[in-house]
């Protein structure tokens, strides 16, 4: 089985009664050039409100993501979705909750490729809060992955995650199907439940 980096990205929140739904995407790149690969196709792009470095979904124009996604489509890079509907609850982000989310969507990754590193977009800004997600993580699946999480300015390869939440969860919300119309075929796991599914999964 390949031995792969996983690029992790969320979209939507879980404390933010407003978010009906969050997102967390996770990319399997062949290698990471052709996530570099991808980012700079869209270095050239003028249509984005976005800062110097970034790529984010909510801030690209439409002919950014079209151009993006059909780029992402034609590269050897699987996708993987964890879909949680809140019902109306304002979730505590912490960082218990927020690894339960990535167990689940991991358990799908896990099962398709041998994961070697797993690369977060920064979610915690305490130390104290990365080492118990990284903690609750690993004892999940009783494997050491080496965990990192980065700023997306200087780490642009976690972009690419970036844009798939997004696109999923526009595509969710009823905002905006084109951009995860491209990317479909590419989608390997596409898990939908609900927040107290979530929680019942984790003492199964």
């Amino acid at each position: 089985m390949k031995r792969v980096t996983v690029y992790i990205d969320e979209s939507g929140t879980l404390p933010d009664p407003h978010d009906k739904v969050i997102v967390i995407a996770a990319v399997v790149p062949k290698n990471k050039e052709q996530l570099d690969k991808l980012i700079s196709t869209m270095k050239k792009r003028k249509d984005s409100k976005r800062r110097p470095g970034e790529l984010k979904f909510y801030t690209a124009g439409d002919k950014t993501k079209t151009v993006f996604f059909e780029a992402l489509a034609q590269e050897q890079i699987a996708l993987f979705a964890l879909i949680v509907e809140k019902m109306g609850r304002k979730i505590p982000d912490t960082p218990e909750h927020f690894a339960l989310l990535c167990w689940l969507l991991l358990s799908d990754v896990i099962s398709f490729c041998n994961i070697t590193d797993l690369i977060f977009d920064r979610h915690f800004f305490k130390k104290s809060d990365i080492s118990r997600f990284n903690k609750i993580l690993t004892k999940q699946f009783n494997i050491e992955f080496d965990i990192t999480h980065v700023d997306s300015i200087r780490h642009k390869r976690v972009n690419v995650a970036d844009m798939v939440a997004g696109a999923i969860l526009a595509k969710e919300t009823g905002k905006d199907e084109q951009s995860y119309k491209i990317i479909e075929k590419k989608i390997i796991s596409y898990k939908k439940l609900n927040w107290v599914e979530a929680k019942r999964r984790l003492f199964q």
